[in-house]
């Protein structure tokens, strides 16, 4: 029988941040959306509180100024790199490991003996917590399915100690009918609306249900969902991810701007981002869209968009940029104010089968515009310094 794990880091922005700010451990904590917008992480503090997902700041800062609450800006070059660390680390003890998403990732333990399994799964959640900081909870079952179900049980009730395996569980199917259908993974809003409406509510309502009824409601991917919850193997763990369709690097000004050399800065640093992704891929592209766009939160609704179709197949930023910029000024308009632009790469090709073209001209560089005053850049008024990928930003031991 196969033996599928998933590891899930514990409110992930949050414990990289208290990595290293380990005053905030123990006290509500939240990590907030680019220009500090909504709240996108929550300690459990936060949770107990009643702050929910998405919650604007201007709403709640007042509230948490009365509780104390730790705020942070999002710090991505921060969290990026301490799932990767996390990811090495796990990566260590198994072969086949899918990262599923920054801070989850899908692992085959079906090679591990069965006489000391918990017991490995538990030194792989300390020896995480160990070199990262991090701490995560794992799931196991016979399938990616019954892993994700499992590791709800492992994250919230604290008698798993973190981990939680399927055949741990005792009379699984009379449990089943307490669990929520909405728990369960790849079930989303549409398909519980279609459920619900036949007084499907529960795990076991839907497992109890025919086969040929779950293909005629929600297709053959949610015939499969019902398959795993009944332990069937039907998802492989997938060591490589498919190469995306399209690759996006965009962001919304910290202030309105009307200025080109501002949105042409904001432009090569969301190219610089965007390039950064596709050697981590190591994918290049071939086409591009860029485009601009008003502040429709104060009815300019304005936006512009240009597709490039660069010289090559390419990773490089000074070539895109060079490319990018003449149209850029086309879409910019003096008497129009902006809010955000970004670019979406497309036609996205491993780096290794890279056709060159006998026939492209040299490309003139156009230097990137450099303003004292950025405008354009996100306020992040509790940002917390890149500590782990920036030299100048290294803690320091005294």
């Amino acid at each position: 029988m196969k033996k599928i794990g998933i590891i899930d880091c514990n409110n992930f922005y949050v414990s990289c941040e208290r990595v290293f700010n380990p005053e905030s451990i123990g006290w509500p904590t939240v990590v907030l959306s680019n220009n500090d917008g909504c709240v996108i992480a929550r300690s459990n503090e936060a949770k107990t509180l009643g702050v929910k997902m998405g919650a604007p700041y201007f709403k709640v800062k007042e509230f948490m100024k009365e509780y104390n609450f730790f705020v942070y800006s999002s710090n991505y070059n921060l969290y990026g790199d301490m799932s990767d660390r996390v990811m090495s680390v796990i990566k260590e003890y198994a072969n086949n490991v899918e990262v599923y998403s920054i801070d989850e990732s899908f692992v085959d333990f079906s090679d591990l003996p069965d006489n000391n399994f918990e017991e490995k799964l538990h030194e792989i959640k300390t020896e995480v917590k160990r070199r990262t900081g991090i701490p995560v909870s794992i799931g196991v079952g016979p399938n990616k399915t019954l892993a994700k179900l499992t590791s709800s049980f492992a994250k919230k009730q604290s008698g798993y100690n973190g981990v939680c395996s399927y055949w741990s569980l005792e009379n699984f199917n009379v449990m089943s009918y307490s669990m929520k259908i909405d728990n369960v993974w790849g079930i989303g809003r549409m398909w519980k609306k279609k459920l619900n409406k036949l007084g499907i509510k529960s795990v076991g309502d839907f497992t109890s249900l025919p086969n040929q009824t779950v293909r005629s409601l929600l297709n053959v991917n949610g015939l499969k969902t019902k398959m795993e919850l009944e332990g069937v193997y039907c998802h492989e763990v997938k060591r490589r991810t498919k190469i995306k369709k399209h690759l996006a690097s965009t962001r919304s000004f910290g202030s309105d701007v009307d200025d080109l050399n501002q949105i042409g800065e904001a432009m090569f640093n969301y190219i610089e981002n965007g390039v950064r992704k596709l050697i981590h891929n190591k994918i290049n592209t071939k086409n591009c869209t860029i485009f601009v766009a008003g502040n429709k939160h104060k009815g300019q609704g304005h936006y512009n968009s240009k597709h490039i179709t660069l010289q090559e197949p390419t990773q490089d930023v000074n070539d895109i940029w060079t490319q990018v910029y003449p149209h850029l000024q086309s879409l910019f308009n003096k008497n129009k104010t902006y809010k955000k632009c970004g670019i979406v790469f497309h036609e996205l090709t491993p780096e290794s089968q890279k056709q060159l073209c006998l026939f492209t001209e040299p490309l003139e560089f156009i230097e990137k515009p450099i303003n004292q005053n950025k405008k354009w850049e996100m306020r992040q008024e509790f940002i917390t310094k890149r500590y782990t990928t920036s030299w100048d930003d290294l803690p320091i031991v005294k």
